[in-house]
């Protein structure tokens, strides 16, 4: 079930807390009946503790808590970054093996993690302001592009249409490249500049709003790059940051790079990926991606995360939501 935005045009923390009152009983009833298992035969209830908006998290955690004091289950209190970390070991025929890198790039996260066991994550780098996701939503805005429940696809869909040899030539800069640090702040500042100098999108031509999509991709993706090419390159190391600053872990015995989040079912970073880590001489580095209807935040991975936990499972329901929980 998705939410409707489009009054908001963007997401509106009450409005998504009330949005998850009205269909959290029927979400409930579907995966079951869809599933074709009864309430009873539940082993335990996996639900989201954070990161996220403190009142759509709390609608989830009072339905997961009544659930599981009504019938007697235990509770499985879920990271939802690592959720998102972990979904290709749920959807992969060969999923990654710890330790592995992983690219967590949504609206609220755009994050560097070095994975070394399930319950071991170290930032390698991390936002100073704004997200990937968020950049792509408010630049979809800043183009009139319209609303859908990840206006970032408008501009992916958007980009496919320029043809880098027209004459559209737009320059956006490549921020913090080098360092151990994502900014997105920036970005969004040159982008709205760029749109009010071409006279704004009433008077840009879809060409040249193409075109300008096209270089805010490679602007926005340039620091992903960077960044995953300096932890996994076993050449000598470039001026600035890389793995050796942050990690006894030598590059060479990591050979798995998971992209999760909404910004992970982009088809050109998935592209932009690959060739990165060919061109520094990692084509042995595997690239594990989720499906695209499991790259948003979904039930499955909460589930997922839940059988790899287990063993924290308890009765206790009076842990609280945490809006701001790093995944460490």
């Amino acid at each position: 079930m998705k939410q409707d935005h489009g009054d908001t045009q963007g997401i509106h923390p009450l409005e998504a807390a009330r949005g998850h009152h009205r269909h959290i009983p029927l979400a409930i009833a579907q995966a079951l009946e869809q599933a074709q298992v009864s309430m009873e035969q539940l082993d335990g209830i996996a639900v989201t503790r954070g990161p996220g908006m403190p009142g759509c998290l709390s609608v989830g955690m009072a339905a997961a808590k009544t659930l599981a004091t009504v019938l007697h289950k235990p509770l499985i209190y879920v990271h939802h970054m690592r959720a998102h970390a972990l979904t290709p070991l749920l959807t992969e025929a060969q999923p990654p093996t710890f330790p592995f890198l992983t690219l967590l790039v949504s609206g609220g996260h755009t994050q560097l993690v070095l994975a070394h066991s399930l319950d071991h994550f170290q930032i390698l780098a991390t936002t100073l302001d704004d997200s990937v996701g968020n950049s792509f939503d408010k630049f979809a805005r800043e183009l009139q592009l319209g609303w859908q429940s990840a206006s970032g696809a408008l501009v992916e869909q958007l980009a496919t249409k320029h043809v880098p040899s027209s004459t559209h030539i737009y320059t956006l800069p490549r921020i913090l490249l080098g360092t151990s640090t994502f900014s997105y702040a920036g970005l969004r500042s040159a982008s709205t500049r760029l749109i009010g100098l071409a006279g704004g999108p009433e008077n840009m031509t879809p060409e040249a709003k193409a075109a300008m999509a096209y270089e805010f991709q490679l602007a926005a993706f340039a620091p992903l790059e960077d960044k995953i090419t300096r932890a996994l390159s076993l050449r000598p190391p470039k001026k600035g940051w890389s793995l050796r600053d942050d990690s006894v872990l030598s590059p060479s015995s990591i050979t798995s790079v998971v992209c999760s989040g909404g910004v992970a079912s982009n088809q050109f970073l998935r592209a932009r990926l690959r060739m990165a880590l060919d061109a520094c001489g990692r084509t042995d580095v595997q690239l594990h991606f989720p499906p695209v209807s499991l790259c948003v935040d979904n039930a499955a991975m909460i589930a997922w995360a839940g059988h790899l936990y287990w063993d924290t499972r308890t009765h206790d329901v009076s842990p609280h939501v945490i809006a701001k929980w790093p995944v460490s």
